[in-house]
C-alpha cells in the first residue's frame, strides 16, 4: 500500500500531492490518500477545521475516513477534485489501479491501529 500527503502548496509543510497556494479552503495538510495493494483508495481526512466531503448519489456527504471510487467527486474545503486527478497531480499513469511512485524523499505511511490512522514511520 502506498499512502499520500494531500494538502496545500506552501514552504513549511510539504505535501506529496500539492494543491494550489491559492486553494486557501484547502488545509496545507488536509487528507491522506491511501492506494492499496489491490487497487482500492482510501482517504483520511486531517484537519479539524477545513473538511473534506465525497458525492454519491447526487449528494455531497461528509467523511472523515472513507473508500472512495477514482472519479468520485470530492471537495476539499471548497476545491473540487477527484483521487485519479489528484494522483495524475504526481505525474504517474492516469490508470489509478498502477499507483504511481511516491515524490523522492517522502516516506511511506503506516498504519497506526493506537491512533486509528495513517502515521508516518519514526526515524
Amino acid at each position: 500500500m502506498r499512502t499520500y500527503l494531500v494538502g496545500r502548496s506552501n514552504t513549511t509543510q510539504p505535501c506529496d500531492i500539492e494543491l494550489p497556494s491559492d486553494a486557501t479552503s484547502v488545509s496545507r495538510r488536509h487528507l491522506e490518500l491511501s492506494v492499496t495493494d489491490d487497487g482500492r483508495y482510501y482517504v483520511v481526512h486531517l484537519h479539524p477545521r477545513n473538511f473534506t466531503k465525497v458525492n454519491r448519489g447526487g449528494a455531497w456527504q461528509t467523511i472523515t475516513q472513507d473508500f472512495v471510487e477514482a472519479d468520485e467527486p470530492l471537495l476539499l474545503g471548497d476545491y473540487q477534485t477527484t483521487v485519479r486527478q489528484l494522483l495524475s497531480a504526481l505525474g504517474g499513469s492516469n490508470r489509478p489501479q498502477q499507483a504511481p511512485a511516491p515524490n523522492a524523499g517522502s516516506a511511506e505511511f503506516q498504519w497506526d491501529p493506537e491512533r486509528g490512522t495513517f502515521q508516518r514511520p519514526r526515524q
